[in-house]
């Protein structure tokens, strides 16, 4: 912890605390020697006209009180980790999309820069020891992206152009953007459809034009929202009216006993290398690529259906290679 860290952890102490804080506390705190706390101390008394004074009646450290109310370090002021913690933010927005967010951040960038200059770093040096590698990510227009996540915070409607993976020509539709969602690495909104009078969730890259229009927004209930879109399976909406049982064998078992599949699932080992989980769904795409990427490994128990499906699709698959 250097200098400046132990300033800004001395005096959030201090504010924090009711009473006096004893030595004992700040140089634990501070994981310092009783002489380096002294040189902070008198660093933040001549520098930064902090009032830290001993309290002799409570054997400790304080503020002392003020008419003005209590004491502030002048500036904008954050620790080592706080920073790091805000750079790990700044490298996220600069790889999922756009500028829209890194926008946003721009002027609070700006504001820390100088304290990583206070601390012999750099944005820069710091951002070299973060790597986010997106994954099939599909592209989608900045302008559109813009569009959609503005709407999404103004509660505006909007007409969009947009078309589903298996139709070419584009469909039109009023949409009100509920949520923005980053999914897999890619975007996604959660909106009402006006046309279709429902809750429905657009892929951001499949929209090829999105504007605003004058039209009334409708605001679906939070409730409404968490039940429609986090019943189902992946990012597929609906009704999860199907309960999928997969068991996992050798390495599978292991890696998936820790994954989080779905907020319902449910885990268990029934022998000492397989283990069962038991899902909700209500579409099946999505759940069937995610069985098959383990292939020999997982094997769906039920319902058949699903077991049906997948067994197609290995076959299908094995045709391939004949």
């Amino acid at each position: 912890m250097d200098k400046w860290e132990k300033v800004v952890t001395l005096h959030r102490l201090l504010r924090q605390s009711r009473y006096a804080v004893t030595l004992t506390t700040i140089l634990d705190e501070l994981d310092c020697s009783e002489a380096t706390f002294h040189r902070i101390r008198n660093f933040m008394r001549s520098y930064l006209g902090a009032p830290v004074e001993y309290d002799r009646a409570h054997t400790g450290y304080c503020y002392t009180p003020s008419e003005d109310g209590p004491y502030e370090l002048p500036g904008f002021w954050l620790t080592k980790n706080e920073i790091e913690a805000l750079l790990s933010l700044d490298a996220a927005v600069e790889n999922i999309h756009e500028g829209f967010f890194s926008e946003l951040l721009g002027s609070v960038r700006k504001r820390f820069e100088p304290l990583l200059t206070a601390q012999s770093t750099t944005l820069d040096t710091l951002r070299e020891r973060i790597r986010i590698i997106p994954i099939a990510g599909r592209e989608c227009s900045p302008e559109i992206f813009r569009t959609v996540a503005s709407a999404v915070v103004r509660k505006r409607r909007i007409a969009i152009s947009h078309h589903t993976i298996d139709v070419k020509e584009p469909l039109q539709r009023d949409i009100s953007p509920q949520a923005l969602v980053r999914y897999r690495d890619n975007w996604y909104v959660d909106a009402w459809c006006h046309l279709r009078e429902e809750l429905r969730t657009f892929a951001l890259s499949r929209i090829e034009a999105a504007k605003y229009t004058r039209l009334k927004y409708r605001r679906v209930p939070k409730k409404e929202l968490e039940t429609f879109f986090a019943a189902s399976y992946g990012i597929f909406t609906g009704p999860a009216d199907k309960t999928a049982v997969i068991d996992f064998c050798g390495n599978a078992a292991r890696e998936v006993s820790r994954e989080n599949w779905h907020p319902r699932q449910k885990g268990e080992w029934i022998s000492e290398t397989t283990f069962r989980l038991t899902i909700p769904y209500g579409h099946h795409r999505e759940l069937v690529m995610d069985i098959l990427r383990w292939g020999e490994d997982a094997e769906v128990v039920g319902p058949p259906d699903l077991r049906e499906t997948v067994k197609t699709t290995i076959e299908k698959m094995e045709k391939k290679y004949e």
